[in-house]
C-alpha cells in the first residue's frame, strides 16, 4: 500500500495521549431502557408542549417501539440502549420560510439542545459537545428543466460524546433535526451508559503503526495487497483517535481506544469511500476487523 497514504494518515491524527483507560459500559436492563426512553420523551414533551405518556411499548426482534399521539413514535434498541424519536412530520411539512445563515441555524439548534437538556446523557465522566450542522434542502424542476430556487426543509445538529476528553467516535452521539417552525422533527441518542469503572489503563500504539494497519486493512479489502495504490487515486484521507460506539444494533461491554480512518478513492468515474477502524492498543478489546494486525510490533514499539 502507498507510503504516501501511511504518512498522511499518521500525520493527520492529533491529540493522542500516551495512555488511556478501558472503561466498563453499564449493561442496561429492559426496565432501565424504558426508563431512559420515558425520560427522553418527557423532555421532548416539555419542548413541544405536549404529552407522550400514553404510548405503549411493543417489543420487536431487536428493538421496542412506542406509537405516540399526533403520529409520533419512539424506538429503543435492545443491544445498545440507543433511542430515537420521530415526530411523524412529512418531509416537506413545516419547511423554513426562507434561507438563514449558518450562525442563526446553529443558535437555533443550540437553544433546542439546551431545552432538551442533552448534557444529561454524558454520564459522570463525560460531556456532550456540538460537532456539526447539516442543512437539508430541496429543489425542483419543470418539464423544461427550469430549476426552482432551493428551499430549506430541515436542519440537523450533530453532537459528540466525550469521555475524559476523548471523543466517542461513530454515529453522532446525539442528533437533533428541527423543522422550520423550530419544532423537533427527530432526536436520536446513541450514548453508551458508562459504569464509571476503569478496567485497565493501557498504552497507545504509535500512530504510524496504526496507519500501517489501516493501510493493510484497506489493501486487503481492495484485493491489492502486493500492489501500491497510485497516489492520484487517493482523493482524501484522515485518521482520528478516540473510543468507539459500535452502533445501535450491537452490544458493547467496554469503551476501548481505537484509531478510525476515512479514506476516499477516485478512479475515472468511480468513487469509493471507506471507514476503517483498528485497535489503538496491542490487545484488542472490541470485535473489530483484525486485518493489518501483522503490522503490530513488539511491546517496545508502543508509545512511551
Amino acid at each position: 500500500m502507498s507510503d504516501f497514504l501511511i504518512e498522511g494518515l499518521a500525520t493527520s491524527a492529533c491529540n493522542i495521549p500516551p495512555h488511556a483507560d478501558v472503561i466498563a459500559v453499564r449493561q442496561l436492563s429492559p426496565e432501565d431502557m424504558r426508563a431512559r426512553a420515558r425520560q427522553m420523551l418527557n423532555q421532548i414533551g416539555e419542548h413541544e408542549v405536549c404529552s407522550f405518556d400514553r404510548g405503549d411499548w411493543i417489543r420487536r426482534d431487536d428493538h421496542s417501539v412506542a406509537y405516540l399521539p399526533h403520529g409520533a413514535s419512539a424506538i429503543v434498541y435492545h443491544a445498545s440502549g440507543g433511542m430515537k424519536y420521530d415526530s411523524g412530520l412529512a418531509p416537506m411539512e413545516a419547511m423554513f420560510e426562507r434561507m438563514h445563515d449558518k450562525e442563526h441555524l446553529t443558535g437555533m439548534v443550540a437553544a433546542a439542545a439546551a431545552k432538551l437538556r442533552i448534557d444529561q446523557w454524558a454520564g459522570d465522566q463525560g460531556k456532550i459537545a456540538f460537532e456539526r450542522l447539516w442543512q437539508m434542502k430541496a429543489q425542483g424542476a419543470d418539464r423544461d428543466a427550469n430549476m426552482s430556487e432551493p428551499v430549506l426543509t430541515r436542519v440537523v445538529g450533530a453532537y459528540r460524546h466525550f469521555v475524559d476528553g476523548i471523543p466517542v467516535l461513530g454515529a453522532a452521539s446525539v442528533a437533533l433535526r428541527l423543522a422550520g417552525s423550530g419544532a423537533l422533527d427527530s432526536m436520536s441518542v446513541q450514548v453508551r451508559a458508562s459504569a464509571s469503572e476503569t478496567l485497565e489503563r493501557v498504552r497507545i500504539i504509535d500512530q504510524e503503526l496504526a496507519a500501517r494497519q489501516i493501510s493493510l486493512q484497506l489493501s486487503s479489502l481492495l484485493g491489492q495487497a502486493k500492489e501500491p495504490l497510485p497516489r492520484d487515486v487517493i482523493e482524501s484521507y484522515g485518521m482520528q483517535f478516540g473510543y468507539i460506539n459500535l452502533g445501535k444494533r450491537h452490544a458493547q461491554r467496554v469503551l476501548a481506544p481505537v484509531f478510525m480512518a476515512q479514506v476516499s478513492l477516485r478512479h475515472k468515474l468511480e468513487r469509493q469511500a471507506y471507514v476503517l477502524v483498528v485497535a489503538a492498543t496491542e490487545k484488542s478489546y472490541l470485535p473489530i476487523c483484525h486485518c493489518g494486525d501483522e503490522a503490530l510490533p513488539a511491546r517496545s514499539r508502543a508509545r512511551g
